[in-house]
């Protein structure tokens, strides 16, 4: 290829001067720079963005507060999926674009699910149950606000949240 044009672009270029049958030195096809793996090369792009953001940030907490910002927001417990369903028992699993509910009878050892997400579980007289937002961090006063939606004025008991290992802080 001679040259190329995108007149789309509005860029290209062309050979103006072309000698065929040249001899060229071998040295003029040696790279002497550095040599980096695509891992490498990755690392760095990730090394170099992060400097940035680190930049920035303690530009933020300098400038404009080093608090955290936080801010209570509505979460959308209404199920999209009622996958399972078991009309013997009132068991059932619920879930949305952003979040798990689920119940089983109560037992006496408590019911568990094998989430791989941060969630809180707790019993009433009837039910053991569980949550889980999946973009959001629940809290007490949230898990407080689901219950009251969900079972307004029965007795909360064995209450705790369950934060899968690698997941997250417990909090």
């Amino acid at each position: 290829m001679l040259g190329y044009r995108s007149e789309a672009a509005g860029v290209g270029a062309q050979f103006v001067d072309l000698v065929v049958g040249e001899s060229i030195a071998d040295a003029q096809f040696v790279w002497g720079g550095p040599v980096v793996t695509p891992e490498q090369h990755q690392q760095i792009l990730q090394d170099r963005f992060a400097a940035v953001k680190r930049v920035q940030t303690d530009w933020f907490a300098e400038t404009v507060t080093a608090a955290p910002i936080l801010a209570r927001v509505p979460i959308d417990f209404t199920p999209e999926a009622v996958p399972f369903r078991d009309p013997d028992s009132g068991a059932f699993d619920a879930m949305n674009e952003h979040t798990m509910l689920s119940r089983r009878p109560r037992s006496q050892e408590g019911w568990t699910p094998r989430w791989g997400v941060a969630h809180f579980i707790w019993s009433t007289p009837r039910w053991d149950w569980a949550a889980a937002a999946l973009d959001a961090d629940l809290d007490d006063e949230a898990i407080r606000q689901l219950q009251h939606a969900l079972h307004p004025d029965e007795p909360i008991a064995r209450q705790r949240r369950i934060v899968p290992p690698g997941r997250g802080r417990v909090g």
